[in-house]
């Protein structure tokens, strides 16, 4: 336990999401069965695995969650660090942009996904239980 704590308190916990915009331009979320926002809505993604590169991560993710193979050819849209618990763990957020074509089917993981479905930008908004996803979809606003 001591040593844990000790990694955690001096690294960072890299998370890595993707928005997923439909040709309507409305936004892929995923209502989660465990984890920090059990219940609530969220962009795909989760926590890089160690020597795994963000992009990589971020493609992995929405692969295990929703079941979809995507590409990223572009760099983060954003990167947001923050530190949310008492205990100081500090969480790195990069986020990227993903235009999937209209009428793609999701096959949620069954252990870790409710349901998955699209919103507008408004209503992703409303639904966002993380930080990281409202920054993330605020810069899609315009």
């Amino acid at each position: 336990p001591v040593a844990r704590e000790s990694v955690y308190r001096s690294m960072h916990r890299v998370v890595s999401k993707v928005i997923l915009l439909n040709p309507q331009g409305k936004v892929a979320m995923a209502k989660v069965k465990r984890g920090f926002f059990t219940g609530h809505w969220t962009l795909p993604g989760g926590f890089v695995d160690y020597a795994e590169h963000p992009k990589e991560g971020a493609v992995r993710e929405v692969m295990e969650e929703l079941g979809i193979s995507i590409s990223l050819d572009e760099g983060p849209l954003t990167i947001s660090e923050r530190i949310f618990t008492s205990e100081g763990i500090q969480f790195l957020s990069l986020t990227y942009r993903c235009d999937v074509p209209d009428g793609v089917g999701f096959s949620p993981k069954e252990d870790e996904i409710e349901e998955a479905r699209f919103f507008t930008i408004d209503e992703a908004l409303a639904r966002a239980a993380s930080l990281f996803d409202v920054e993330a979809l605020r810069l899609l606003e315009d």
